[in-house]
């Protein structure tokens, strides 16, 4: 349990109000958007792989994901009737809005795990506001879920939410599937409280918002049901250690992988163990990390001018979204509301926040990462090796660039004609043709990750071999490129995409283009690219607008070259700063059995049998 705080101890203490407050700021706006004419809410347009239909359910179901903790905690949301009236004519097969009869991988499936949410944490309080007769449909409308085939990865627990929100009320609940459900989960455990979301080579935040997120729901509510229920504490206190470790200074998460349209459910799994009261990290950091991301979202460009979420990043932008994501989706983010489960007079609310203590590198082996921050702890970049994801947009881009930055963000493809359509950034990208067709890494390849550099290799084309090393000095890095190739190949190493919202033109006036050295600054970053092959020629690759998650304009310092068959070897190395930062110089020799890397005073060296693509990494 939490302890007791004095009254010194709390005068700067973030409340349970405070909390609540900036939940019904977001929620309010979706209010006067409740659909005369169908079954849910509609505020905005997009297509996606599921009905109309279907995109109102979503953004009908998605909001309780915080109004639901919030009525657990004591306190009903003024706008719970209009939610509660919707969802009574959905369940009701009669009514001219059901939700209707699902089908196998149905979307109508994941939204029903908020109904088993409400159900494992204020069942008796959900259920008063439905009749008899209603609470029979609900129960009929949600039991489809043990009826149909779905995704062996995060989907399961939805299913685990609903039957084990039916076994804590009483109601008919598929024990066997339940049972089944839970082992499947398990097998994807892998170690250091690290799982993969059914695939063996996905790791990404569905880890943290997803597996860990439900694990420590029903952990809460199963304590009398499932006494194993405990295994999902313990691997999230082991989870913690690392996951805490991609939140930067500033209170932002590194943007990696799928879903980012969820935007603040990065930081939804420090919210379920606060919920579930179980110290992963000390109470007044978790808090520190929920309320300083929190700050850092309200900040950005999210909402539309009537308030809502829209579909994007750090701008409205459905470039890089997922086939799922729909104008309802973003208000998944409100999982970070789950700690409102705790009533007002809970001891934690009484805490102050207080910043994590973090290293400034963490490698994290059974997820296939290895995390760096800054000195000044402005930026953490994620440095990756052997992930992939099928078969979801753009999971060359989100899944398999060298390294990730909360700062900078990453770039996603809007086409292949050029490397500006490409936006090629913290990629290799190779072709056939010097000017159009560039294609990055994507595939299941063979990698090695240790504390002072990770390695891959990668097969772009028949009869061409790539092994590339990247060595990480944040904010710089080398990376060392063998190529292998039967043919003549155009190669374009591209870095950091710094961000500016200025004339071109005016742009121009910080660039800095010496022989072996481009870099640019907007002001408040800067970015640039060396060449210790010197013979790569460099650029400013201006990657196409809103290819960029966080920047609606970028500039991607690039190193291209072309070589002919045979083997080769590339250096260069990149940086992604603070204007402010002072970066050390870099230097690259070679020694008798080493290449030796170096920034100031810390050198890494790489074996020179690493660089020899006989031998397997």
């Amino acid at each position: 349990m939490v302890k007791r705080m004095n009254k010194v101890e709390t005068m700067n203490a973030t409340s349970r109000k405070d909390i609540a407050d900036i939940l019904e700021k977001l929620a309010d706006p979706l209010l006067p958007h409740f659909d005369q004419d169908g079954p849910g809410l509609k505020f905005d347009t997009g297509g996606t792989h599921y009905s109309e239909k279907t995109r109102q359910m979503e953004a009908l179901f998605r909001p309780l994901w915080g109004i639901v903790p919030l009525l657990a905690g004591g306190t009903e949301y003024k706008g719970l009737e209009s939610f509660i009236g919707k969802l009574k004519d959905g369940f009701n097969p009669k009514h001219p809005h059901y939700f209707g009869e699902t089908n196998d991988y149905d979307q109508r499936l994941v939204e029903m795990a908020v109904i088993g949410l409400a159900l494992c944490i204020c069942g008796d309080k959900w259920l008063s506001y439905f009749s008899e007769l209603e609470q029979k449909q609900l129960h009929a409308w949600l039991n489809q879920i043990n009826e149909r085939n779905i995704p062996r990865n995060n989907w399961l627990f939805f299913r685990i939410l609903i039957n084990h929100g039916f076994r804590l009320n009483g109601l008919a609940y598929d024990a066997a599937r339940l049972k089944e459900d839970l082992e499947t989960v398990h097998s994807f455990y892998r170690s250091e409280g690290w799982y993969v979301d059914g695939y063996p080579d996905q790791v990404d935040y569905y880890v943290a918002f997803a597996l860990h997120f439900y694990g420590l729901v029903y952990a809460k509510t199963a304590v009398e049901e499932d006494p194993d229920a405990k295994i999902f504490i313990e691997r999230s206190k082991e989870f913690a250690q690392s996951f805490a470790c991609f939140f930067d200074g500033n209170g932002a998460a590194v943007p990696f992988g799928r879903s980012m349209t969820y935007r603040f459910s990065q930081v939804a799994f420090f919210s379920a163990a606060i919920f579930a009261e179980v110290e992963v990290l000390p109470y007044a950091e978790m808090k520190w990390l929920v309320v300083q991301h929190l700050k850092h979202w309200m900040k950005q460009r999210i909402f539309s001018h009537e308030g809502l979420l829209t579909v994007g990043y750090y701008y409205r932008n459905q470039v890089y979204t997922e086939g799922y994501n729909a104008f309802g989706s973003p208000y998944w983010a409100f999982k970070t509301f789950l700690l409102l489960g705790l009533p007002e007079d809970h001891p934690f609310w009484l805490i102050p926040e207080k910043a994590p203590s973090l290293p400034e590198k963490k490698l994290i082996a059974p997820a296939r990462m290895l995390v760096t921050r800054d000195q000044s702890n402005h930026q953490v970049q994620l440095y990756t090796v052997g992930l992939h994801c099928e078969p979801h947009t753009h999971c060359d881009a989100k899944y398999e660039k060298f390294v990730y930055s909360s700062v900078f963000g990453f770039s996603v493809s809007k086409g292949q004609l050029n490397l500006r359509q490409g936006a090629y950034d913290n990629t290799l990208a190779v072709s056939l043709d010097p000017e159009r067709y560039y294609k990055m890494r994507y595939e299941k390849s063979a990698y090695q990750i240790t504390e002072n550099y990770l390695a891959t290799e990668w097969h772009p084309y028949d009869g061409v071999k790539i092994r590339s090393i990247i060595v990480p000095f944040t904010p710089f890095h080398f990376r060392i490129h063998l190529v292998e190739t039967d043919k003549t190949i155009y190669l374009a190493d591209g870095g950091f995409a710094l961000g500016f919202d200025i004339d071109g033109a005016d742009m121009q006036k910080n660039m800095v283009m010496e022989p072996e050295h481009f870099k640019v600054n907007n002001g408040e970053h800067q970015a640039g690219v060396l060449d210790f092959s010197h013979h790569s020629q460099l650029e400013f690759v201006y990657g196409e607008p809103n290819s960029n998650i966080i920047s609606q304009q970028t500039y991607i310092p690039t190193a291209r070259d072309h070589v002919a068959p045979g083997k080769h070897i590339l250096i260069h190395g990149f940086y992604g700063a603070m204007m402010e930062d002072t970066l050390a110089e870099p230097s690259c020799s070679m020694e008798e059995n080493a290449v030796v890397l170096s920034v100031g005073p810390n050198k890494v060296s790489i074996p020179k049998l690493l660089l020899d693509l006989e031998t397997k990494i």
